[in-house]
């Protein structure tokens, strides 16, 4: 069935937008963008409206049990479907998961893909690679030489795995853990980015401190997780062609949170934590380092976690405003350059034609007024309407 869209204001996601637009579109993709009338079986009204790409989270933790206790597969299976639909409730598309255990983002991934689920598209981990008890080991596969670490690659590509996550730190989430020391050495890091080109798989590091990250940069690992960088660090990510993701509004929630069981991640944090997030952000725009939107969102089965899945995407993409990016840097943070890092740039991140429809249309003007990213109307995932405001 053809839809279209009229009289909207187009945001592509690259920087431009094309006023009083009428958007046709079906399940194989967007088929028209013109000024000029078309006909549809189903229309829409656009006016007083934008429409933008889908959004992009680049760093998500489906499922739930991240932090070291079991929970049953079915359980993770559950959370995973009902995360699902407050990302498309918040005008998420597309999410890459960033490390889940027994790899069921790669089982609910597969069921999406073969149509048995709707929801986003998921670029998917499975099982992360670290250190025998290094950060986030429950749910990791655990090696410490290269050769080991090359087995644990292979067996995560075997599991089917899109994106091969390694820790090159300790982290906030694991207990004991102590956040900036490295932990994964750099040819550890460099074998897996090996098996990763080998296959055409990305690559991601979560890197809180410095050290890890620059094992992790020279590596050739494509997207570095977290990080509070220097100059240093900066020029090399430029030099290397590496993407940061940021991933402020996780931080903000630890230092800010007051329940019980977040207080051992509060005496790893600090309020001056933010204001190295800060510099980060200003150096990536000084030197030129892409930012790809990421939120570090861990849920669970009643979705109740430290960082909310869905609207915590909402709230990143604010900080990056308040810190020193435009409305639209921030938009093509969770459109564009987001799915350029992930190497989805021909299917999404864009409203172009010929591209998979995934859209959402809000109120009002985002490009002007970042918040009217929170009036969302309706979210449109492969050229299906998966949520409509009543």
């Amino acid at each position: 069935m053809n839809t279209v869209i009229r009289h909207v204001r187009v945001i592509d996601g690259k920087g431009a937008v094309f006023e009083d637009q009428n958007v046709l579109f079906n399940q194989e993709g967007i088929q028209k963008i013109t000024s000029e009338e078309v006909t549809a079986d189903q229309e829409i009204d656009g006016n007083g409206k934008s429409l933008l790409p889908g959004l992009i989270d680049c760093h998500v933790h489906l499922g739930c049990g991240v932090l070291g206790e079991t929970v049953p597969e079915e359980e993770q299976g559950l959370a995973m479907v009902l995360q699902m639909k407050e990302c498309i409730r918040h005008g998420i598309t597309t999410v890459r998961s960033m490390g889940t255990a027994d790899d069921s983002d790669i089982k609910v991934r597969n069921l999406i893909n073969s149509g048995y689920l709707k929801g986003c598209r998921i670029l998917a981990s499975g099982r992360g690679i670290s250190i025998t008890g290094g950060h986030g080991w429950s749910m990791n596969y655990e090696c410490d030489t290269p050769a080991e670490t090359r087995k644990a690659a292979r067996k995560a590509i075997q599991a089917g795995a899109d994106v091969l996550k390694m820790f090159a730190t300790g982290g906030m989430g694991t207990k004991g853990s102590i956040p900036n020391a490295p932990q994964l050495s750099e040819e550890q890091m460099r074998v897996v980015c090996e098996e990763a080109e080998r296959r055409g798989l990305l690559t991601a590091a979560h890197c809180t401190g410095l050290e890890g990250a620059k094992r992790a940069i020279r590596a050739g690992v494509r997207s570095i997780e977290h990080i509070q960088m220097d100059r240093e660090t900066a020029q090399m990510m430029k030099e290397r062609g590496s993407y940061y993701c940021p991933t402020i509004v996780t931080r903000y929630n630890i230092i800010h949170s007051t329940e019980p069981e977040y207080e051992f991640m509060r005496k790893k944090a600090s309020p001056q934590d933010l204001e190295r997030k800060k510099k980060a952000i200003e150096l990536c725009l000084e030197y030129g380092v892409p930012i790809c939107a990421g939120t570090d969102s861990i849920g669970s089965v009643c979705n109740n976690g430290l960082t909310r899945m869905g609207e915590s995407l909402l709230t990143e993409l604010g900080i990056y405003h308040e810190f020193g990016m435009s409305n639209m840097q921030v938009i093509e943070s969770a459109t564009s350059v987001a799915a350029q890092m992930l190497q989805i740039e021909d299917e999404t991140g864009a409203l172009e034609e010929g591209k998979c429809a995934d859209m959402i249309l809000v109120e009002g003007k985002p490009d002007y007024n970042l918040d009217d990213l929170k009036e969302l109307v309706m979210t449109v995932r492969a050229g299906e309407i998966l949520y409509c405001r009543e």
